[in-house]
């Protein structure tokens, strides 16, 4: 593989001197002679004039020679950027479009264009394509019961049924919400993956003569002017950036990191407030490591921030390196994070032996496997693993003692429980038939059945806990 990046030169404002681009002159109004400079190259990325093309036409002309349009970095060049900046810009640009690992039919999402310049003005508008998200129903834990997808959608894409998630590309506007929230990370968007992002930020930081100061932005709102030392990352909307992406980035080796809302009107889908949220958790989180808060800043200064780390993660923003990224905050605090917050995407389950009967219907329905249940015996286990949960809420959704408090989930993240590993939360008794030794049932839930069912029915719940199902039957 191999990128390819060319800037339009009809304008001063974009400066030439030092960026390794090959300057096209008309490329905006005329994309198609990108066909002529493309080369042996299959990734893309263009510095435009955003008020200047159309990105239909753009589209138009990238898969004409074979690129992936969704894959191709397309950079609205904002007039008075620095030279130093825009190298910087661009370096992390390659990186992300080299990490693109292309897309389906199924990832395109038609829209219609807004965008007038003096062509358009002369035919009706056609669509340009967005990415749209995709399920893999091999990953997907809806069998199970989970619909967090379903949860969080604005548009109401996502439909659970008899096990089943059923998408509608249509009624999709694309946020990226379904994605950060996924627990099995079943969803998909090929524009925005954690690839990508983790391959931008690297670039970024590597070529950062000083500290760079990184802005999530959504897709559509880019910043008008730019701010020395500030880089965007863009992503469908900054409503699915949770708190762990910004603490994973500034441990990667930025200065200060921040999530930008749409617009200054608020996000049309209503997902400003959480953006600041994740901003709020990332800020308390690192107040309890005793670094300061303000290398997460509520909105963008022009004051960026010492790196307080330069860590290779293992799968950067991905549910796995959430937990590796806040033990390596911990390590760098060597106090131990204790921070519960409504917005982590890390949680800590506890279960009250006294209500638990030990059904192990959480263990069954947790989608990432955090609560396991064992068995052995005469005896059940139920473990957790804090590192392995996501939060997703789903145990207490299956629990059929949830009212009576038998499990709990909370937003929390905990050093100490996710430098653990695996716990014991819960043990107990399982009854084994008389008859052939096989596990009937754990004690504590054959208790609350006969509780429920009443003294009328001891007799049969004595006999129900002596024999296992095969042996029921038999005198």
């Amino acid at each position: 593989m191999s990128t390819a990046v060319f800037v339009c030169a009809d304008s001063p404002d974009i400066l030439l001197d030092g960026v390794q681009a090959e300057a096209v002159e008309g490329l905006c109004e005329t994309p198609s002679r990108i066909s002529e400079k493309l080369g042996g190259a299959d990734r893309v990325v263009l510095l435009l004039h955003g008020s200047h093309y159309d990105l239909a036409d753009v589209q138009k002309a990238l898969r004409s020679v074979e690129v992936d349009p969704l894959g191709a970095q397309i950079l609205d060049v904002p007039p008075g950027i620095s030279e130093s900046d825009l190298e910087i810009t661009l370096a992390g640009l390659r990186q992300r479009a080299l990490a693109f690992a292309g897309s389906r039919p199924e990832h395109q999402k038609p829209t219609t264009s807004h965008v007038f310049n003096r062509r358009s003005l002369f035919r009706p508008p056609r669509p340009w394509y967005r990415a749209a998200p995709m399920v893999d129903e091999a990953k997907c834990a809806a069998e199970n019961g989970c619909q967090a997808c379903v949860d969080v959608c604005p548009q109401d894409a996502y439909r659970w049924q008899q096990g089943r998630i059923h998408f509608n590309k249509d009624l999709c506007e694309p946020c990226g919400r379904c994605v950060s929230v996924c627990p099995t990370e079943a969803i998909s968007n090929p524009s925005t993956t954690p690839e990508m992002l983790a391959a931008q930020i690297r670039a970024l930081v590597r070529h950062g003569d000083a500290s760079v100061g990184l802005r999530f932005v959504c897709s559509g709102a880019r910043s008008a002017e730019p701010v020395s030392g500030w880089h965007e990352i863009v992503v469908p909307c900054t409503g699915m950036v949770p708190g762990t992406w910004l603490l994973t980035a500034l441990l990667m080796g930025a200065g200060s990191v921040t999530a930008v809302n749409c617009t200054d009107g608020g996000c049309p889908r209503g997902l400003d407030g959480h953006s600041r949220t994740a901003i709020d958790l990332a800020r308390s989180a690192l107040t309890a490591a005793d670094l300061d808060p303000d290398l997460v800043p509520m909105q963008m200064g022009e004051v960026i921030g010492r790196p307080i780390a330069r860590a290779d993660f293992t799968a950067p923003f991905t549910h796995a390196g959430d937990a590796e990224a806040m033990l390596a905050l911990d390590s760098i605090s060597q106090r131990g994070l204790d921070v519960t917050h409504i917005g982590s995407s890390l949680g800590v389950v506890t279960i009250d032996s006294e209500s638990c009967t030990l059904c192990a219907q959480c263990a069954q329905t947790c989608p990432t496997t955090a609560i396991q249940a064992g068995f052995d015996l005469d005896t059940v286990t139920l473990s957790f693993d804090a590192a392995a949960c996501t939060n997703c809420g789903q145990c207490t959704i299956a629990c059929p003692e949830i009212e009576r408090g038998a499990i709990r989930v909370t937003a929390k993240i905990d050093s100490d429980l996710l430098r653990a590993g695996r716990q014991t939360i819960n043990k107990g008794i399982v009854l084994v038939c008389e008859s052939c030794g096989k596990p009937v049932a754990p004690a504590p839930m054959m208790d609350r059945i006969g509780e429920l069912l009443g003294e009328e029915f001891e007799d049969t719940m004595q006999f129900l806990s002596r024999r296992c199902m095969d042996c029921r039957g038999l005198t």
